[in-house]
This record gives structure tokens, C-alpha cells and sequence, in this order.
């Protein structure tokens, strides 16, 4: 469904709505119209006339799924150019009241406070154009929407919907470019610097729609301007020297004269404001738009309801920020809730197939191993697959240590027997008793006829390139003055020691 804004410039005698559909890339000009209010000198029987008033035009519009921008009078605000020694607009919001002191009539505390940044000559300053609104400005047009049932989002200056209307709506402009929207009881003045409106003024210097004196009218209105200029090379701090003046309002031909009177008396170029707006669709609001110059503060707001990034003010801020209610709420909040459900459902669904993953893994990979130690151990009960089979290989490699080690690193139990029957003198008269071969060791013990002969034995045995080392470690008299004597043999398959 197409989005719907209704920009609305609210003025002291007059109401103009201008209502869009669509979005910035396609849309289309649905009302364009213009309302005077009633007066009164009872400002009490003024609010009341005026409310009625208003209800009987935005009550056939059916308003109340729009999104309202409204602006509200620059007159009723203080503006200026200030500029701040940092970046920060957290920093500047805090002071910006204080500041505005100076240059207004109003208490800083009964005024809300709202500004546009604008380009720095300086990285490291900030240079802004600031407005302040009272209160009682901001609250009585609250009120005047609100009892209709509508709610705006954005509260803004009549000067910024002037320089979006015609930045967003209208050709390219030269580099400094002056906005005149003509009113019957104001004349607004933007100036712009690079497609930037650096400066702004509301004049209460309208023209009367059946006034008849153009020239007279436009000379005062042409000093205004001046004055104008000189006050914006002081803020700029350099010459501003316009290249294109563009007019908009006024009734019929109006606008065109006093664009060409301006012409005239500045001698700068002079045009009425056209939309140029390759986005405007032809539809049922295509008779409006060669008129909406007389309609451009409203066009300018509802524009902006379509671009986040345009220039303007905001004055909901501070207690007349907008706070939407639970029931507003409420269609986020569940559709924030259903993406959450369905988050982590699919967070459980994954947790639960890489468990079943894992578990059925798991499962081969103990199928594989009870294969393995079946294989291995034919007729063995399985206890624990891992610590059986590594005891079981461990058994085998001391088995096969004995015949020289699957790497050949000693030599065999009947090689190194064969070695001491070798090595064994064949005068000594010798009993081996016990013999015990192990990895790189041989014990063996027995008796004979003397101790010489056991130091003989083991001279003997050490003459063997594969007994390294050989120790007497016991001997002792046995029965009949035998000599028992216990030796240990370091033993190894290479001649020398060395494995």
C-alpha cells in the first residue's frame, strides 16, 4: 500500500495541506489546498473558531493513517547562525538554550530548542542554524491536530519546508540560490549556499492577494532583501552574492510579477518555482501541480515525510517528544516476539540435529571399534576395547623382545645363551643356576670353584663385542667352598654397545 503524508503549514490566518502517495522514487500529488481560519478578538473564542474550523476540513480527508508533518511559522521563532567549539550534538543540545539567551524575549526554559547543522570552514567547529520555539506555539498546534485525531511526527520551521520543496522538488540550482515564498501576511526568505540553506527570515511583510501595486511592493520588499544579504556575509564571513532568485506563492500571476519585478530591481534572474520532480507520477493530482508554487511550505513538509535526509527542525523534543502508546506498540512488540520464537526454534533445531549427528557418529565409530577388537581378540570379552587391546600389544612386544625385537635392537634369548657358552672358558668349571633375559639385560647366577674364576668369567664375557658392560653384583661361599656369584649383562646386537 502506498504511504500517505500529509504536510501541513500551519500560519496565524491559514491552513495549506498538500498530501502525497507513494515514495520518494514514485509518487503522486493526491490534495493540494488551501484554507483561511477564522478571526476573532476573544483569543479564547479565536481557539474555539478555529478548531471548528479545522475539523471541517481535515474531517472528509480521513487523515488518521497519514503521516503528518506540520510547519509551523518561523515569525513566532528566534533563528540564528552560532557556531559551537565541537562536534558532538549531545554537547550542543545541552548548551543550545543558554546560548539562544541572548537573542530572544523568551525564558530559555519556556522555549524547545532544535537545530541544523550547516558546513564548517573549521574541522574542528560546528556551525549551526538554530531555532527556538516557545512553548505555547508548539503546544497550541499540538492541540489543534491532536483534536482531530492526528498525531505529527515532525514539527519544523515553514522555512525549511520552503528550501525542501524546492530542493526536492525542483531542478538543480546554481551554487547560491534565494527561496521568496510570497504570503499574504509574511514573506519567507531562505538562502542557499551549495544546496544548503544557510541563512533565514520570515518577514511580516505579506502581499495582499488583490493588491494591485507590484513595483511599489516589491521596491520595500527588495531593500528587505538587501538587508538580508549583508546580514548573511556577516554570518558566512564572506560576500554572499546571489546567482538565481526563486519565487513561489501568490495568487495567479503574482508570483510572475514579482519575479520580474525582483528581476528588475536587483538585476539577478528571476524564475517562478516549478516541481521538476522526475518522481511526480501523472495521476489524479496532476491539475494541482502546476499551482503547488502557491502551496510549496506544505509540499516541502509532506516531502519530507518521504526523505529521512532533508533538511529541517524538528520541535517534538523534550515534553512534546512523541511517545507512541502500548496499543501502538503492541504490533511491534509481537512481531519482535514472533521473530524471537521463530529464532530460537530454528536455534533447537539445529542444536538437536548436530546432537543426533554426533549420536549416530558416535555410534559407528563404537560399532568400528568392537569390530576391531573382535578381530584382534577372537573370543576375548569386551570391557574396555582401548585399554585391552593396548595390554594385549604390550604382552606381545616384550614376547617379541625376546627374539630380537621386531626392529632387530638386541640379540635373541638363544643368541646371547649361545654367546656365553661361548665365551665361557673351557677350563672353568661353571653351574648356572638361574638365567633371566629381558630388554638390554641379562641376569643369570650360579657357582664355581673360586672367586678367580668368577672375575675370569666375566673378563671373559666382556671380551664379547655384544656385552658392553658386564657386573658382578653378588657373590658369596656356598657349601664346599663353592663360590655363588649373581652377574648382570647389558647386552646388545651391535658390536661395540651401540643400538
Amino acid at each position: 500500500m502506498p504511504k500517505q503524508i500529509l504536510g501541513l503549514a500551519l500560519e496565524a490566518t491559514s491552513l495549506t495541506l498538500v498530501r502525497l502517495s507513494g515514495s520518494l522514487k514514485s509518487y503522486e500529488v493526491t490534495l493540494a489546498t488551501h484554507h483561511a481560519l477564522p478571526q476573532h478578538d476573544d483569543p479564547q473564542e479565536q481557539v474555539t473558531l478555529q478548531q471548528e474550523a479545522v475539523h471541517a476540513i481535515l474531517a472528509p480527508l480521513q487523515a488518521h493513517g497519514d503521516t503528518v508533518l506540520v510547519a509551523l511559522p518561523a515569525s513566532h521563532a528566534v533563528l540564528r547562525n552560532l557556531v559551537f567549539p565541537f562536534k558532538e550534538p549531545r554537547r550542543i543540545y545541552q548548551v543550545l538554550a543558554n546560548s539562544l539567551d541572548e537573542h530572544m524575549p523568551f525564558d530559555p526554559e519556556d522555549v524547545v530548542v532544535d537545530f541544523q547543522a550547516l558546513p564548517s570552514v573549521k574541522a574542528t567547529d560546528t556551525r549551526v542554524l538554530v531555532a527556538g520555539m516557545p512553548e505555547a506555539v508548539i503546544a497550541s498546534a499540538l492541540a489543534l491536530c491532536q483534536g482531530e485525531g492526528l498525531e505529527p511526527t515532525v514539527l519544523d520551521l515553514d522555512v525549511c519546508g520552503l528550501a525542501n520543496a524546492v530542493l526536492l522538488g525542483g531542478p538543480p540550482l546554481p551554487t547560491r540560490t534565494v527561496l521568496i515564498d510570497v504570503h499574504h501576511e509574511r514573506v519567507l526568505l531562505t538562502l542557499l549556499d551549495h544546496g544548503t540553506p544557510v541563512f533565514a527570515r520570515s518577514l511580516a511583510y505579506g502581499l495582499d492577494p488583490e493588491a494591485e501595486d507590484i513595483a511599489g511592493y516589491v521596491g520595500r520588499l527588495s531593500k528587505h532583501l538587501q538587508q538580508t544579504f549583508y546580514a548573511c556575509d556577516n554570518v558566512l564571513g564572506h560576500s554572499y552574492e546571489p546567482e538565481l532568485l526563486v519565487v513561489s506563492g501568490g495568487y495567479g500571476v503574482q508570483a510572475m510579477q514579482v519575479a520580474y519585478a525582483l528581476q528588475e530591481a536587483l538585476e539577478i534572474p528571476a524564475n517562478v518555482w516549478r516541481v521538476a520532480a522526475p518522481a511526480l507520477k501523472v495521476g489524479s493530482g496532476r491539475g494541482a501541480v502546476p499551482e503547488l508554487g502557491r502551496y510549496a511550505v506544505a509540499f516541502g513538509m509532506a516531502l519530507r515525510g518521504l526523505q529521512r535526509r532533508a533538511f529541517g527542525m524538528n520541535f517534538r523534543r523534550e515534553r512534546f517528544a512523541l511517545y507512541k502508546d502500548r496499543q501502538e506498540l503492541r504490533g511491534p512488540f509481537i512481531v519482535l516476539w514472533c521473530i524471537l520464537a521463530v529464532a530460537l526454534g530454528l536455534g533447537i533445531t539445529t542444536l538437536s540435529l548436530s546432537t543426533h549427528y554426533k549420536a549416530q557418529r558416535y555410534a559407528r565409530l563404537q560399532e568400528d571399534i568392537s569390530q576391531a577388537f573382535r578381530d584382534t581378540l577372537p573370543g576375548t570379552r569386551l570391557v574396555q576395547p582401548t585399554v585391552q587391546l593396548r595390554e594385549k600389544l604390550r604382552e606381545l612386544e616384550e614376547r617379541l623382545k625376546a627374539f630380537g625385537g621386531m626392529s632387530g635392537a638386541q640379540l635373541s634369548g638363544l643368541q646371547i645363551l649361545h654367546e656365553i657358552s661361548v665365551r665361557t672358558p673351557p677350563a672353568l668349571t661353571l653351574n648356572v643356576d638361574t638365567i633371566a633375559i629381558t630388554t638390554g639385560t641379562t641376569d643369570f647366577g650360579g657357582s664355581t670353584d673360586s672367586y678367580d674364576d668368577v672375575v675370569k668369567l666375566k673378563n671373559a664375557l666382556e671380551a664379547s663385542p655384544f656385552f658392553p658392560v658386564v657386573k658382578i653384583t653378588n657373590t658369596k661361599t656356598d657349601v664346599g667352598d663353592k663360590i655363588s656369584f649373581k652377574m648382570t649383562i647389558n647386552t646388545s646386537k651391535t658390536p661395540g654397545g651401540s643400538s
